[in-house]
């Protein structure tokens, strides 16, 4: 909040600048995100307020943290249609559901059969969303082009061992 900068040259800055932005009073706003007035919270609303208004959203990943969550940024536009907004949530659930597997059983000494079956599975699912995605995302750039501009772009997606 203290970093808070209202985008009027007359805004006030800070609490009192966000404040009247969120339409509470600044004494207010300064308790509820306070750790000492226990008493005051904010809503869920209005801590999502707080997130799009000051650009940080390190209470968001906090809360997702605490509960076994990673949040990814995803860019989203008026233009995007209901299809890619699809796709793209559908390849970031599959990609989750295999890191969910992955770490799980990342400190494992020995990873039984079943175990590794479900990792598969669930790496085999991620891989045909993302290439699913991708096809998408090829097919739009090819179309944006005139027929004897379209070519594919080739890319080395050489594997690599984390250290």
């Amino acid at each position: 909040m203290r970093g808070f900068r209202g985008a009027g040259p007359d805004d006030s800055n800070g609490a009192t600048g966000l404040a009247a932005y969120m339409s509470v009073s600044p004494t207010s706003l300064s308790h509820k995100v306070a750790p000492n007035h226990p008493s005051a919270h904010c809503s869920p609303e209005e801590v999502v307020d707080i997130c799009r208004l000051t650009g940080d959203h390190s209470p968001l990943q906090a809360m997702a943290f605490q509960l076994g969550y990673v949040l990814v940024p995803i860019e989203s536009t008026s233009t995007m249609s209901a299809a890619d907004a699809c796709r793209i949530a559908e390849s970031a659930k599959e990609f989750g559901e295999f890191l969910s597997q992955a770490a799980a059983n990342a400190g494992a000494k020995g990873i039984k059969d079943a175990d590794m079956v479900r990792i598969t599975k669930e790496f085999a699912e991620s891989m045909a969303a993302q290439a699913a995605l991708f096809a998408h995302l090829q097919a739009a750039h090819d179309a944006g082009k005139p027929e004897g501009q379209r070519r594919r772009a080739v890319v080395d997606l050489a594997v690599r061992e984390a250290a």
